[in-house]
């Protein structure tokens, strides 16, 4: 008779094993220093003019700068964060009589999903901001402040003594913020849900890109016009607002147009014709196809539905009066 707890082994050895895939797997973190920078006198780098053969993360917690990359000029304040891939020249820069305290992040990552953060700039979600919070806090327990950038000799012994599992907690959340802003920006899949009503939009910037829109709703809306508005380029408008609010600001204006069209086929009399005109729409034709785009339905299907919604409440009510 066979011993069965051998049978047990040999069934589990057997057993096919799975295993997990990491879409983001951080080799080694480099460096991760914070620090508060002060330009009393000139307008000069605050930090060197550097390439880096790694990931590099700048992350500005208080203040304002300039960040410089491979010859583009994008200026952040407050939870903003910019991603730079390895072999791009970039500095943060200050204004004279500024200051700015900034976190550095460099980090090897061969991962193909890191492509999403090339020549990334976006503004840091309540969530990221708890990520980047809860690494600073396990930082300050297990590294030397400025914490670390290729640590010495006296670092590593002042590590030795450090929180249990603070350098393994700092990379594993590191990949769990990657992760996220990923996630927030529906990259990962290929139906991303585009819009983001003002309501739920967590960023001032943004807000106030919607905010434009909303006031030339009805005469159309000017790219160049809006960059004038805000005194921003149109590279960083686009780039800020893509990465918050998920779809281009243009994608972003046609959408709030047909939700504003929707309101109108409910609530008023108006003909089509006359609403395409109403939203600067070239004409019916290009409606009806913007609004099937977005809606899922054409705007006569639309018209129908709701007048089968009133109906249905109507007979609903009066049968209980």
């Amino acid at each position: 008779m066979q011993d069965r707890s051998y049978q047990n082994e040999f069934l589990y050895r057997r057993e096919p094993r799975y295993k997990m895939t990491k879409l983001i797997d951080i080799e080694t973190l480099t460096t991760f220093r914070y620090f508060e920078f002060t330009n009393e006198k000139n307008r000069e780098p605050v930090s060197n003019p550097i390439v880096h053969e790694m990931w590099e993360i700048l992350y500005i917690d208080r203040g304002e700068c300039d960040v410089v990359s491979d010859d583009q000029r994008y200026h952040m304040s407050q939870g903003d964060m910019s991603f730079h891939k390895p072999g791009t020249l970039h500095y943060a820069e200050l204004e004279n009589g500024g200051y700015v305290n900034i976190l550095f992040i460099s980090f090897s990552c061969s991962s193909p999903a890191m492509s999403y953060f090339e020549n990334c700039y976006i503004h840091a979600s309540r969530e990221v901001k708890q990520y980047i919070a809860l690494m600073l806090h396990e930082a300050s327990l297990t590294f030397t402040p400025p914490f670390i950038k290729y640590p010495t000799e006296e670092q590593k012994k002042n590590m030795a003594n450090s929180l249990w599992g603070g350098e393994q907690s700092i990379l594993n959340r590191l990949e769990l913020m990657l992760i996220e802003i990923i996630r927030s920006n529906r990259f990962h899949t290929s139906n991303p849900k585009i819009y983001h009503p003002k309501e739920v939009v967590n960023d001032e910037f943004c807000s106030r890109v919607i905010d434009y829109m909303e006031l030339h709703l009805y005469e159309g809306m000017n790219i160049d016009d809006l960059c004038h508005a805000l005194s921003f380029s149109k590279s960083y408008i686009s780039k800020r607002f893509s990465s918050v609010c998920g779809c281009s600001v243009i994608k972003y204006f046609n959408i709030m147009r047909i939700q504003e069209a929707k309101r109108l086929i409910r609530e008023t009399d108006l003909t089509f014709q006359e609403i395409s005109e109403k939203m600067m729409l070239a004409n019916p034709h290009y409606f009806s196809t913007l609004f099937k785009k977005h809606i899922g339905m054409t705007p006569t299907e639309y018209k129908k539905s709701c007048t089968k919604e009133w109906h249905h409440k109507h007979d609903h009510l009066t049968k209980h009066e």
